[in-house]
């Protein structure tokens, strides 16, 4: 999949900003995209451990969840790797000088967008 996404990337213009919104360490995307291209909004601790499981597109993973022996605890050790996952994408961005914004329940989607249009400068 990497190698089709590397395409992907290379196809787009070189003048236009670019959100990338998976998992995927900026190491991997660094050699084909400057990184004042880019931004990396990631998620707080709390609302993975709150929503992860729970969201609309990733009902299918909860229901397979539910067949396990034990789903809380499933449930619980997805989330540590969720949030842990989170927190090295989020230093690894810092550490490559990546803008970074948290999402929070306290910043609104009109916020985001308005950080990430002032980062571009739009």
């Amino acid at each position: 999949m990497m190698e089709f996404f590397v395409i992907d990337l290379l196809k787009m213009p070189t003048d236009t900003p670019i959100i990338i919104d998976l998992g995927i360490m900026p190491e991997q995307i660094l050699p084909f995209i400057p990184r004042e291209r880019m931004i990396c909004l990631y998620t707080s601790d709390e609302e993975i451990e709150r929503l992860y499981f729970f969201r609309e597109d990733h009902k299918m993973i909860l229901d397979v969840i539910k067949l396990t022996d034990n789903p809380a605890e499933t449930i619980k050790n997805g989330n540590k790797n969720m949030v842990k996952f989170s927190r090295d994408l989020r230093n690894a961005c810092v550490k490559n000088g990546i803008k970074t914004i948290e999402r929070t329940p306290s910043l609104s989607v009109e916020e985001q967008y308005r950080l990430v249009r002032e980062h571009f400068g739009l």
